[in-house]
């Protein structure tokens, strides 16, 4: 094997619309890159989540800022049926035994964080060098194929398929188009390993990215089962019937509910700078309540064949996820405008919402499996 040059072949460039993040559009790239759906595979539960403490709101967990990328194992496992994220590991204070350890019916998705950029850049050849593409996070502040290059910083996941060391470059890529990213091509290896080792400046703080990578393995012998799909189902009506709480926060429509009746309060209670502001947030934050709809939608006509009749419920989905684009879009102009009258319009639309998904998880307990094959 050539040890100064390595390129990996045939990894798919993946992006849908849809996707949640960066970090979910690089893992949608490795599970193709397998031969699986990311469809199937990265299919999160159907959720709404509400931290009436602090207003924040998400799926599966609440979107909101952190100031660290270590996460629990509790944490990481609340989305994804068929994927297990052990917790946020020191790469050099790593136990062997439990890196090897592999389950039937899930993929593994482990995030190292390394504060030696030499070994998290020897690690990243060394998996190169055995034909695995690795995810690693980046300072787009330090990505010169990018607009917010010298200009903002920010953490974001690109793919990694090649090196060469006698050039000095790595082959990567980056197609996550939400964030205006289509890069295909190669940055210089000293580009990259200053980008991983950012302090990642947000202004009042700092979020060091620590080299951070992703390595995703799975069982030769593992392939999306009936039993998971169902799991995705039940798990998905007991968090939208609001049966069970997720990281303590109340889930799906009781939650709902109740945050439409405290957006009304806080429009008659809350200063105006804090709710314009909190507004400018929920632009953001129901634009992502969109998008998981829609990939509710598509894993259901990915299983269309396991199950009878899920056209009813994707119509649901749809309008639902049009009218969470919808708030998205008025919660923006509220923010601009300081036109509070807005949030009438805003409550409206989430409590027809509420009422659409209502159908569609009524519909979702009608659902049924055709018999195994």
């Amino acid at each position: 094997m050539n040890t100064l040059s390595r390129s990996i072949d045939g990894v798919p460039r993946y992006f849908v619309p849809y996707v949640n993040d960066c970090f979910q559009n690089a893992y949608g790239a490795l599970v193709a890159y397998f031969g699986l759906k990311p469809e199937l595979i990265l299919a999160d539960y159907m959720s709404f989540m509400y931290g009436q403490d602090t207003g924040y709101i998400g799926l599966n967990y609440l979107h909101k800022p952190s100031r660290s990328f270590e996460f629990s194992e509790e944490q990481l496992n609340t989305s994804l049926e068929y994927v297990y994220f052990p917790t946020v590991t020191h790469y050099s204070r790593r136990d062997n035994s439990d890196v090897q350890e592999l389950s039937d019916n899930k993929i593994k998705i482990s995030l190292y964080v390394e504060d030696n950029p030499h070994i998290a850049h020897e690690r990243l050849i060394e998996l190169i060098d055995m034909g695995i593409p690795v995810i690693t996070v980046v300072d787009m502040y330090h990505m010169s194929y990018h607009s917010a290059y010298h200009k903002t910083h920010g953490a974001h996941a690109v793919v990694v398929t090649g090196y060469n060391k006698e050039e000095g470059y790595v082959e990567i890529f980056d197609k996550y188009g939400l964030s205006k990213s289509d890069f295909d091509g190669r940055i210089s290896i000293e580009d990259l390993i200053c980008a991983r080792n950012s302090d990642n400046d947000q202004g009042s703080y700092t979020k060091p990215i620590r080299n951070m990578w992703m390595e995703v393995r799975k069982k030769e012998c593992f392939k999306p089962g009936y039993d998971s799909c169902r799991n995705i189902i039940a798990e998905s009506l007991s968090r939208m019937k609001g049966k069970k709480d997720i990281l303590g926060c109340k889930c799906g429509l009781p939650a709902l509910e109740i945050f439409t009746r405290d957006l009304i309060f806080k429009r008659d209670t809350m200063p105006d700078d804090e709710l314009f502001s909190l507004l400018r947030y929920y632009n953001t934050a129901f634009k992502l309540m969109s998008r998981g709809r829609t990939r509710f939608t598509v894993f259901l006509r990915e299983i269309s064949e396991m199950v009878y009749d899920t056209e009813e419920i994707c119509d649901c989905l749809k309008d639902s996820s049009t009218k969470w684009e919808i708030v998205s879009n008025l919660s923006l102009r509220l923010a601009l405008t300081k036109n509070k009258d807005i949030m009438t319009n805003i409550c409206r639309q989430l409590e027809l919402i509420r009422e659409i998904e209502s159908r569609a998880v009524d519909k979702l307990l009608e659902l049924s499996f055709k018999q195994e094959a």
